[in-house]
This record gives C-alpha cells, structure tokens and sequence, in this order.
C-alpha cells in the first residue's frame, strides 16, 4: 500500500508542477520573464557563435551573424525541458539535499544542450537550408526533451547506486 501511495504522489508532484508551469506561464509572460529567457538565450548563443569564429550580435531576441539569423522565441529557450526536469527530479522520492544537487548540475547541463542545439541550428540554416525546419522541429525537439529526462535517468540510477 505505501508504494501505491509513493506512486501517487509522485504522479501528482511531476503532474502539479507541470499544471502549475502552464497556469503561471500568462503571469510569466506579463512579467517579462519569457521575454527575459528569449533575450539571454539570444546573447548565449550569439557569444557562443562568435566563439566558434562566426561573428554574431543580439539585438533583443534576433540574432545575427554572417551565415544566418534566427529569432528566439519561447519554444527556443531550455525553460521547457528545465521544467519537465524539474518536475520529474520532484517527483522523485529522495532527500531535497539529492534533489537539489540534481538541479545544480542538471540545470546547466540541459541550457548548454540546448545552446548546442541553437548553434547547429544556425549552422544547419546556412548550409542546408531546405533541412532546417525538419531538423529543428522532427529531431532537435524530441531529441532536447529526451536529454532532460536521460539526464533525470542518470540520476536516479546514480542515486539507486549509491543506496545499495
């Protein structure tokens, strides 16, 4: 009976925090918080472009660069796959000091994949434009959400191993 009960309520955490996410993203918006994430995912990306010899600016959430240019929105930014992570680390039953170790080094991990992805998006564009949308939309997508919960897996194995 206590592991229906673990169940349970580890559906409803990882089930209420996404609830929660979706009915405070309005609050969000209005805020200034998507629009804050939209602009400093576009200044990462346009440093790490420039770091990698492609010379690129952010003005707003528009960055450009000698090769191609992209507009930041929402569905670019790591917030989504950051909040199913999230999610998923709190509806895991283990200490807060174990879950929030999880965030510290699973936050950057999921912000630097997806600067990875928004790079080779970039790259992608200026050299196989006709692939872009189905790269961006049928593989780096799927592939961003799988990462955050592999890393979620990783860590509740490596939390599995340490216990035994």
């Amino acid at each position: 009976m206590n592991d229906r009960k673990a169940l349970v309520r580890a559906w409803l955490t990882l089930v209420g925090t996404v609830g929660a996410f979706l009915v405070l993203q309005p609050a969000l918006i209005a805020f200034g918080v998507v629009r804050w994430a939209n602009e400093i995912t576009a200044q990462l990306l346009a440093f790490a472009l420039s770091l990698l010899g492609t010379p690129s600016s952010a003005q707003g959430t528009l960055v450009r660069s000698e090769i191609f240019s992209l507009e930041i929105i929402f569905e670019c930014t790591a917030i989504l796959p950051l909040v199913l992570f999230l999610a998923a680390v709190a509806a895991t039953p283990s200490p807060k000091r174990a879950k929030l170790w999880a965030l510290l080094w699973g936050f950057p991990a999921i912000v630097l994949f997806n600067l990875v992805r928004l790079v080779s998006l970039v790259y992608i564009g200026h050299l196989a434009p006709k692939a872009f949308e189905t790269v961006h939309l049928l593989v780096w997508q799927p592939l961003t959400i799988l990462f955050a919960l592999a890393l979620w897996l990783l860590w509740v194995e490596r939390r599995r191993a340490s216990l035994l």
